[in-house]
């Protein structure tokens, strides 16, 4: 798949969660949640102004990938929940490079102070010019 079909990609808002793909889902490392129930919770919160939930979609409108972030009303802060793109457009990370331009736009949009990404992955995202937080994440057993 070359760079050029990436850039052709297109974030659109989604109302309908269940158009995402159930691959799509199931492919997003670390997952606690099936696809049943994220599709649940999605519809729940689908006219909540702090949860977004897009689609990345081709030239033909089929979606390739979503992403769904939510806004902390209190103090403005995004994080990004779940990113997942179909396979045949990794190419080794250059997708990364479309999110982040999409995020800006959603930042500004949205008037978030900061922006989240947890990962499993830290060394492919700092070679993405992603920083460390000073936040730390911790989980009580």
């Amino acid at each position: 798949m070359s760079d050029a079909t990436i850039d052709k990609l297109e974030f659109v808002k989604l109302k309908l969660p269940k158009l995402i793909p159930q691959h799509l889902i199931e492919s997003v490392k670390g997952r606690t949640f099936t696809p049943e129930q994220f599709y649940s919770f999605q519809e729940a919160q689908k006219d909540n102004p702090y949860n977004h939930l897009y689609a990345l979609i081709d030239e033909e409108k089929k979606i390739q990938g979503y992403l769904w972030a939510q806004v902390n009303m209190l103090d403005g802060s995004m994080f990004i929940n779940t990113f997942s793109i179909d396979k045949q457009f990794w190419c080794k990370g250059k997708a990364i490079p479309k999110v982040c331009d999409f995020l800006k736009k959603l930042r500004e949009k949205t008037k978030a102070t900061r922006c989240y990404w947890c990962t499993t992955n830290e060394k492919f995202f700092l070679k993405h010019n992603f920083s460390r937080s000073k936040i730390v994440l911790m989980e009580y057993n």
